[in-house]
Parts: C-alpha cells; sequence; structure tokens
C-alpha cells in the first residue's frame, strides 16, 4: 500500500491594509530598558531628549522585560534544560523603566485643529507615563493589563524634533497558587513554568496618531442578519439571501467645544454610501450607528459571504468611514474591511450548546493558543516571524480543525487578520484559576478594572469576522455582580450584534444568562482510546467523552519528536527518564508537572523502553492512538450528542513535553498526525474526504464527512484485519452511496477481531473505482482497556490494570520500505508543496515507520 503525504513551508505573509485618516501614524517599535535599581533619575528627568541612554538595554518593542533582556544576549539558550530556573526573579520586583523616543517628521500636515493622541495597547500591569518632561499619566490609573489608554498630548508633543516617552512599570502580583492575589494580568496557570518577570513591561504596541482634526473614529463594527431561502431543516436555516447589515463606530471628541460633525460610511462595490449628522459634546465619546430600517441600501440582496474555512470562501468587502465638518474638512477617516457573517447559539433539548455560522450549524474542532512565554510576538516585523504565525495557522487548517481558544491572551492585532483570512474561528476570553477568579478578594478596583478590560478587548475586536464567542471567565461562573457588570459593557458595546458570548468554559447555570451549555470536565491526561466513545455511550455525564461541548480537554501528553528533544535538553540527560523530562511538562506546582499519567499505560501497553529513541518512538504511536480517539468520537456523535472540542492544547509556550498538536519548534507528532487523520481532511487540497473510523465502544465501522460539501456516488469499504506476522485473518466489503455534507454514514461493518490476547491490524479502505479514496489502520487487542469511571478525578480516569496488551507490535520485523518522491508545486504566497509516496516493498507488516 502507499501512504500520500503533503508538508508545506511557508515563506512569506502579506499584513491587512488598517490604514486611517491620521496625517501620521505609527508604532513605538525602538526602546530603551533598565531597573529603576540602576536609576537615580526622576520620571520628569528621563523623559526629556537631553537624557542619556548609554547603559540601558536597546530594545526592540513591544516586549516585556524578560523579552528585552533575551535580545541583549542575557539569559542565553533560557529554554534548554533547566535553564531557566536561573533567571534571578527578585531583579523584577523593583519597576523597571521603558524609554523611546519619536520624531514627527518633516512633512506632516498639522493644523490648529490637529490633535496628536498617544494610545498604550498594552502596559503590564502599571505605570507611571511621562512625556517630553512632564507627567501625563500615574500608576493609580494607568492599571490593568488588558486596558487600552489614551492621551491628547498635542500641547506637549514637539513636530520636526524628538520627543521622548517615559513608562516606569510595575509588574503584577498574579498567581494561581495563591487565590487572594487580584492584579488581572496574564498567567499560564499550569501550563508551563511562570516568566520570571510575570510578563512586566510593554508587552503590546504603543502607537502615535496626528490626526487632521479634533474628532476621531474608530473601533468600527459591522453585524449582519440574515434572510434565509430555500428548505430550512436542522442542519441549516437555509441560503443566506440578503444580508441587513447595521454599522457603528465609536467618536471622539478631544476639543473643549461642542461640536457638530457628519458621518459618512461608504462600502466600495456596493450601493452603499450614508451619512448622518451628529453632536458630540467637549472631551466625549459615543457610538454612531446606521441600521438597515434607516438606510435601506444597507440590505444586500446575494451578498459575498465570510465562511469558516471547511464551509466556504472568506470574503471581504472594504468600507471607508469618514468624519468632516458640516464644511466637508476631513477630522478623521478609516479605511478597513469586514466580512459579511452571522453567529448564533442554540441550547438542543439535550442542554448542548450548538452554534451556527450563516444559519449552517458546525461542530467546533479546535485547540488551546499558547503565545511564547515571554510574550514574544510570532509575528513581528521581521519575515521569518510573521511566518511563524502563518505557520501554525496553517498548522491548525492542516489538523482539520476550524478554531481556536485563546483563554486569557490577546495577541496583536496580525494575529485575528490572518485568521479572518484563513478562516479559523476565534474564541477569546479570561483565563482561570488566577486573579481574573479570585472575585472573593475583588475590590472597586479590580471591579473597574475586569469591566474596563473587557470593553478594550471588545471595541478592537468586533471588526473581526472570525471572533466566534467571547468567554467571560473560565473554570467558574462570576458571581453576579461581577456577570452583571460584564454583560453591561457587552450591551453598551453592542457585541451580540456581531458575536456571542458566554458565562463560563464549564458546565454552569447563571441566574442572569442562563446555562452555558458547554463543559469542562476533563480529561488533561492519557485515557484509553475507548474512553470517548464509551462515556457517551454509557452517560456517565461527568466526564470528556464524546457528548455536548468540550471546552478543553484531551488525552495530554504529547512528547516530542526525538529531533526536538535533541536540542532541549543536553545528551547526558536524554535517558533515563530524569528531572529534566519533568520540568519540560506542566508547572512544577501543579498536577501535571511529570509524566506519571502516560508512563505507565505507555509501558504497560507498548512495552518498556531501554533508549531516548525507542521511548519516543513508542510515545508518538500511543499518542497518536490517543488523539485520533478524541477527535473521532465527537466527529462520530457529531449533532446528536456531540457540538464541540477544543483540544488541550494546539501548542506550547516553550519547548513541552505535554499538551500540544505541534512543539515548540514546529515539528508534527503523533499528536498532530492523529488529529490529522480524525478530521478527515484530505492531505492534497484541504477538500472533503469521507473518512472510515473505528467505534471502539460498539466495534463497529462507521464512514464520516468532516466538510461542507456532498460527496456523491459508488462506494466501497475494506476491512481487513491482519496479524503482527503478516497473515490477513478476516476481510468484509461494504458498499454505499457517499455522504451527505457534514454527515455521517453507518454502523456498516462490525470487523471480526480473534479474541486470543494477540494484537491485530485493522485497515479500512474507502475505494471508489478501484482508487483508494482513504484508509485508516487501527492496532487493537480484543481485550480492551477497562475504564475505572468511579475512581475519576477533574483531570484523570485511570485504568483497571493489567492494560490493553499491545506488546506484541516489538515482535513486528524490519522491512523494505521506500520513500519515492513524486514533485514540487510552487502554489502562490510563498508556499511550496511537496508530494511523496511511502511504498511497502516487502512482505512484513510496517507500523509506524520512522
Amino acid at each position: 500500500s502507499a501512504l500520500g503525504c503533503w508538508l508545506v513551508v511557508v515563506l512569506l505573509v502579506g499584513s491587512v491594509d488598517w490604514g486611517s485618516g491620521a496625517q501620521y501614524e505609527t508604532s513605538l517599535v525602538h526602546w530603551n530598558m533598565q531597573s529603576t535599581s540602576r536609576v537615580r533619575e526622576t520620571g520628569q528627568e528621563i523623559s526629556r531628549t537631553s537624557f542619556n541612554v548609554k547603559d540601558w538595554y536597546k530594545v526592540q518593542g513591544p516586549a516585556t522585560a524578560m523579552a528585552g533582556l533575551l535580545q541583549n544576549g542575557l539569559y542565553p539558550n533560557v529554554f534548554y534544560d533547566e535553564n531557566l530556573k536561573s533567571v534571578p526573579t527578585q531583579q523584577f520586583d523593583v519597576p523597571w523603566w521603558f524609554r523611546s523616543e519619536f520624531v514627527i517628521p518633516n512633512g506632516t500636515h498639522h493644523t490648529t485643529e490637529s490633535i496628536v493622541r498617544l494610545t498604550l495597547k498594552g502596559i503590564n500591569y502599571k505605570a507611571n507615563v511621562f512625556l517630553n518632561g512632564q507627567k501625563i499619566g500615574d500608576k493609580s490609573d494607568i492599571i490593568g493589563t488588558f486596558r487600552y489608554f489614551d492621551f491628547d498630548v498635542t500641547s506637549i508633543t514637539h513636530f520636526n524634533q524628538s520627543n521622548a516617552l517615559a513608562l516606569e512599570i510595575y509588574r503584577p502580583i498574579n498567581t494561581w497558587t495563591n487565590d487572594n492575589t487580584t492584579d488581572l494580568a496574564i498567567t499560564f496557570v499550569d501550563w508551563n513554568p511562570f516568566p520570571p518577570d510575570n510578563n512586566m513591561g510593554v508587552w503590546r504596541s504603543v502607537q502615535l496618531s496626528v490626526l487632521p482634526g479634533p474628532i476621531s473614529v474608530r473601533y468600527p463594527q459591522v453585524s449582519t442578519t440574515f434572510t434565509y431561502s430555500g428548505p430550512s431543516n436542522s442542519s441549516s436555516f437555509g441560503t443566506p439571501q440578503v444580508a441587513h447589515l447595521s454599522i457603528l463606530a465609536e467618536v471622539e471628541n478631544y476639543s473643549k467645544k461642542t461640536i457638530t460633525a457628519n458621518f459618512h460610511v461608504q462600502i466600495p462595490g456596493t450601493e452603499v454610501s450614508i451619512h448622518q449628522n451628529f453632536v458630540l459634546v467637549p472631551l466625549s465619546k459615543r457610538s454612531i450607528v446606521f441600521n438597515n430600517h434607516s438606510y435601506p441600501t444597507l440590505n444586500i440582496a446575494h451578498p459575498r459571504i465570510w465562511w469558516p474555512w471547511q464551509m466556504g470562501s472568506q470574503e471581504f468587502y472594504p468600507i471607508d468611514l469618514t468624519v468632516q465638518n458640516l464644511n466637508g474638512v476631513l477630522y478623521d477617516q478609516l479605511h478597513t474591511r469586514f466580512g459579511i457573517r452571522q453567529v448564533t447559539s442554540e441550547l438542543l433539548e439535550n442542554k448542548y450548546r450548538l452554534y451556527r455560522v450563516n444559519g449552517q450549524r458546525i461542530l467546533i474542532r479546535g485547540g488551546g493558543w499558547s503565545p511564547d512565554i515571554f510574550q514574544r510576538e510570532s509575528y513581528s516585523t521581521q519575515a521569518s516571524d510573521a511566518a511563524r504565525l502563518v505557520a501554525q495557522m496553517e498548522y491548525t487548517k492542516a489538523l482539520g480543525l476550524n478554531a481556536i481558544r485563546l483563554e486569557g491572551k490577546f495577541p496583536e492585532e496580525q494575529f485575528w487578520s490572518v485568521a479572518d483570512e484563513m478562516g479559523i474561528l476565534l474564541l477569546p476570553g479570561w483565563c482561570c484559576c488566577d486573579s481574573w477568579q479570585h472575585w472573593k478578594y475583588w475590590k472597586d478596583e479590580q471591579y473597574f478594572i475586569s469591566a474596563e478590560s473587557l470593553r478594550s478587548q471588545l471595541k478592537r475586536l468586533r471588526i473581526h469576522p472570525s471572533v466566534l464567542v467571547f468567554l467571560y471567565s473560565s473554570d467558574e461562573l462570576p458571581p453576579p455582580r461581577v456577570e452583571a457588570n460584564y454583560l453591561a459593557v457587552i450591551h453598551q458595546e453592542s457585541w451580540t450584534l456581531q458575536a456571542a458570548v458566554l458565562s463560563c468554559a464549564s458546565d454552569r447555570n447563571s441566574p442572569l444568562s442562563g446555562p452555558s451549555g458547554v463543559k469542562m470536565s476533563g480529561p488533561y491526561a492519557w485515557v484509553p482510546p475507548n474512553y470517548w466513545l464509551e462515556d457517551s455511550r454509557q452517560s456517565f455525564q461527568n466526564y470528556g467523552g464524546a457528548w455536548g461541548f468540550l471546552t478543553e480537554g484531551g488525552p495530554g501528553a504529547a512528547p516530542m519528536t526525538l529531533s526536538s528533544w535533541e536540542v532541549t535538553i543536553p545528551k547526558s540527560k536524554l535517558w533515563p527518564i530524569n528531572d529534566a523530562y519533568n520540568y519540560h511538562c506542566g508547572n512544577q506546582m501543579g498536577d501535571f508537572g511529570t509524566l506519571n499519567n502516560f508512563l505507565p499505560p505507555l509501558n504497560g501497553r507498548y512495552g518498556n523502553s531501554s533508549s531516548v529513541r525507542e521511548w519516543t518512538f513508542k510515545s508518538q504511536i500511543a499518542v497518536y492512538e490517543a488523539y485520533r480517539a478524541m477527535f473521532e468520537g465527537y466527529n462520530l456523535n457529531k449533532y446528536n450528542q456531540s457540538t464541540g472540542v477544543i483540544s488541550w492544547m494546539l501548542n506550547n509556550a516553550w519547548p513541552g513535553l505535554i499538551w500540544n498538536l505541534f512543539d515548540y519548534y514546529l515539528q508534527q507528532g503523533g499528536s498532530f498526525f492523529g488529529s490529522q487523520k480524525a478530521n478527515g481532511v484530505s492531505l492534497l487540497d484541504n477538500s472533503a474526504s469521507i473518512h472510515p473510523v473505528y467505534n471502539y465502544a460498539e466495534k463497529t465501522v462507521y464512514v464520516y464527512n468532516s466538510m461542507y460539501k456532498a460527496i456523491h456516488g459508488d462506494f466501497e469499504l475494506r476491512s481487513e484485519v491482519w496479524g503482527v506476522n503478516g497473515r490477513r485473518v478476516s476481510q468484509t466489503s461494504v458498499k454505499f452511496r457517499g455522504v451527505e455534507s457534514d454527515g455521517v454514514v453507518g454502523p456498516l461493518t462490525r470487523p471480526f477481531i480473534p479474541n486470543d490476547g494477540n494484537v491485530y491490524f485493522l485497515r479500512l479502505r474507502i475505494f471508489s473505482n478501484d482508487e483508494i479514496e482513504r484508509e485508516n489502520v487501527y492496532w487493537l487487542n480484543e481485550q480492551m482497556d477497562v475504564i475505572d469511571w468511579k475512581n475519576s478525578t477533574w483531570y484523570n480516569t485511570p485504568v483497571i490494570k493489567p492494560y490493553a496488551n499491545l506488546r506484541g507490535l516489538e515482535q513486528l520485523k524490519k522491512g523494505n520500505v521506500i520513500k519515492v518522491e513524486n514533485k514540487t508545486k510552487e502554489e502562490g504566497n510563498g508556499t511550496v508543496r511537496i508530494e511523496f509516496e511511502i511504498r511497502n516493498e516487502g512482505h512484513v507488516v510496517q507500523h509506524s515507520c520512522d
């Protein structure tokens, strides 16, 4: 048999034009950084252009303090071995200065009505702010990691000469190991080691804008409802026929006088060219709304629609928003893009939450996103970094996933724009377990900061069609006062016109917003492949099996491949397993700081290893089996029982051995290929593909289609059982007539697997006109793992020993495997696709060849 594989190398990525009408706009990228323990001067002195930064660290921003130190060569190879432990944390107990000089260049047009605005988009955690010798912000006000802060600096900014900005930044006190911390900042919880600096610093961009006039326009939103035509059923409301748009944007008056102005909206390529006058009192802001009832051209027939990538193309419309005075003099202008799409959700009869996009139901299949541990953006201005982001998004699609959940992580603008372009749905929200859930200790400050943090993020995200839902809590339901504050902000910012909200990521019933309709019941550690369908079949209703919407969970361990592991720890520590292995698991203060939940079943099922090569090889086989089973279970039960699953996680903040579908070095292993296989996407072109799957609970075979395109025709399912000795034990053949869009067919057959304690291969192949359409191979022992449901915890479900005996795989003999490269094809946009075959020319079964 032949196995087709593909490899994509991304070389370049374009950027999105988010142009504004500002006469000049830039992000400050050149910074100097130093600890206050080494600086005696005041903020007024430091923020003068004459100040000498000779002994300061030069930093490209945005950057945290640790990221800045790493840029300067301190703590080399910080991810290697246990080197991160050597970084002294005490140096971050004091504030750090971040200083940048900028020049508004010659030729920047400005008048007496022009405004110079400074925007801080991410200061962690609080800061004193100085510009050109003057203090313009105090740490009692400039506080909150996820808040945006604007300053009108017109009167103290110099044109055509240097200006100096200085930020004295204090780190947050925010941990999940101490439940009384209250700084609403960033943590990685138990995912990985603590960042030594708690991510203090200028972690997101600082923007300078010169506006033509005293009123600005920002934060647009274009929301959609559809009129549908054609048949409507449980899977679809029909075909979107007319898009009813509503448009809003925020205007702000920076002057000390009341202004009457004109707001104009144009969508090029459509008939939309509308305007209205408005009045704005001094030093105020408000939303300007255009609804489709008052402006009929906002009802667009036969629109071009934005879809998640599995459902259709990603269509965009340009939009221009202009504010001018009543004589036509420009105040501000914004040019951006939007996608016409509608998100809805509903509770099914079984109380599981189902999401729809453009009226079409969708099984959410995703992974949890982690940024770099030091918040180093993987998509800076450097082409290599930008390509890293796109590669991870491409991997997401190659895995057959359609969504990414971001728990307490809010990347820079390009992340959201790339998701828009690639049709990947996003589920952002606040983090669990840390100060964001230490409600018992909140005071007025935390209530205010939490609400304003939500406001800042909703306003920046509401233009993105990729954002599906905002989760304003994770593990627990917020208390009524907290949730009421959140709901007020959500209403004020008109968020639910564009996307959904959830009270939390777990199964809770809110007196204010009703049942969540989702669950967060684990597992977070290894479980056998029969777990996912046995749980749903026996209705245990406490665990993470393939029923409902699992917002985070998975089989836990996902060790790196040997090539990645060899560059992560010294050769002397590669074998036997030691503390370096544990250190590269989860945080050592949590429940996932070792491989203790993975090693016993690995050894019990596949046999003990005698070298790191053997261990990593067996680990990849076990992880492939485990992750494939999870996604196959949810795919198989879709809509009747399951509505979504988020694999915990998609990627890692550093080189880790747990919770990833590809490793920090972007190398793919068993979790990647097992998940990719389960999600049933054609490897060659991401098109619809029929996928045969073995139901571990029923011991039967089904077929499903993971794409939104029906596959019709005459197909044949061939099921063959082979022994490790290369002899075929049984075979069956069943014909069927394709699979409907996003559909499931079966059961089609029940393979015969001898109950003699030996390992057998089940090869499932689908043929059309004697050509193989899809293949899926399992290694099975009829005596499966017996799950110990009664002793399950929130993170682990044990197995009653002995484990399923798969050690017969060690009897396989090495055969003659030949790799044959077929062709290399350039596809444009810097993408090169290589297609090749791996062919077994011998008479011995070959399994997971290395």
